[in-house]
């Protein structure tokens, strides 16, 4: 009997933490929601300050809503490699949306050193995330043999950019038919 008591406790409390999460990320997300609000209102830092709270938590949507207004400039001074800074946060805590955007920043090399083997590594983990803006730039640097030329691309290199141009194109990016067709050719 005491035993079936223990397990009846234990189901409680899984149940409480459950419902504890859950109604956590609901917070988490209107409260996003809220800062969306009041930034479209032009009530910058309201929104800057809802967004650092989550962010704190680890709050990925939060991360990159502080990057946008430091990309922008709304309510801060305007500060690229600032911005960079959030983005890097949420792509170490693999959001997919970050990973796209710092392996694009790499691959430019406008505010931050050019690495083409960082975009790489990033565009990469975006794709592994299901990011399709990132199956179509990750596949066009491997089809392009990161920047050396389709004629210069490996076996290797070929067939995991069909594997991601595929992909892209299975998602609706049309541009990417245009590079499976090349590389199909050669």
């Amino acid at each position: 009997m005491q035993n079936l008591f223990i397990k009846f406790i234990i189901f409680i409390s899984l149940i409480n933490l459950s419902l504890y999460a859950r109604s956590e990320n609901d917070t988490n997300a209107v409260l996003n929601l809220k800062a969306y609000a009041v930034f479209k209102m032009g009530q910058y830092d309201e929104a800057k300050a809802i967004w650092e709270e989550l962010a704190k938590k680890g709050n990925t949507t939060a991360l990159i809503n502080l990057a946008n207004l430091y990309e922008q400039g709304n309510g801060v001074n305007k500060d690229k490699k600032e911005a960079l800074k959030y983005i890097q946060k949420a792509a170490d805590l693999d959001d997919y949306r970050a990973q796209y955007e710092l392996g694009i920043e790499y691959e430019k090399g406008i505010y931050v050193k050019r690495d083409l083997e960082k975009a790489e590594y990033w565009l990469k983990k975006s794709c592994e995330n299901g990011n399709s803006q990132a199956y179509l730039a990750y596949g066009i640097m491997l089809a392009t043999a990161k920047g050396k030329g389709v004629e210069n691309i490996t076996s290797k290199q070929k067939t995991e950019a069909l594997k991601w141009l595929k992909l892209a194109k299975q998602e609706g990016e049309s541009e990417a038919a245009d590079y499976i067709k090349i590389l199909e050719k050669k």
